[in-house]
């Protein structure tokens, strides 16, 4: 083989086998009334939650990076009253999850989400059962009955990657 084909081969193979750590790519997730950017391939489950004494269905997609795991969760409680309980409801059992207090980061707005003055982003500093120290980034927010949390869990996340994936959501009308 000629040289300059081989070097053509090499670089070929180097560059397939080189994948960049976020790869943003879009998912509108049938029945969620929701489009994300997620910086991998999310999958989906659909399990029974129980919210306000309510069961539920709760669907959510995830999918992990770079050491973070990226989450959006949709929850419709069938009646848009109880969103705003839903939404304080879900911030406080995550921050029992982590034996944290949720310390709002920065207001946020979430493009096609009912408008609230408690829509903010919120950090969660703490430990997984595993006593692993993490920090985990959620936005909660609702549109009607529909109520949502997005999260991004890590050790340490680029700033940059958790404003992408909070700032790529959008409700559909």
């Amino acid at each position: 083989m000629r040289p300059a084909r081989r070097l053509g081969w090499i670089v070929l193979l180097a560059a397939a086998g080189c994948s960049p750590t976020y790869d943003w790519r879009e998912a509108r997730p049938a029945g969620t009334g929701v489009l994300a950017m997620f910086p991998c391939k999310p999958k989906t489950e659909t399990r029974s939650v129980t919210l306000l004494g309510q069961a539920a269905p709760m669907t959510m997609l995830a999918c992990e990076t770079g050491g973070a795991t990226f989450g959006l969760a949709m929850v419709d409680l069938g009646d848009a009253t109880r969103s705003p309980a839903a939404v304080a409801a879900l911030r406080d059992a995550q921050a029992g999850n982590f034996a944290a207090e949720a310390k709002v980061a920065k207001p946020v707005a979430i493009p096609g989400a009912d408008a609230r003055a408690d829509m903010l982003r919120y950090r969660l500093d703490g430990r997984l059962p595993d006593g692993e120290v993490v920090s985990q980034h959620l936005v909660y927010f609702a549109r009607g009955a529909r109520v949502y949390q997005a999260a991004v869990l890590a050790r340490q996340t680029p700033a940059e990657a958790v404003d992408t994936f909070f700032e790529g959501i959008r409700v559909l009308p």
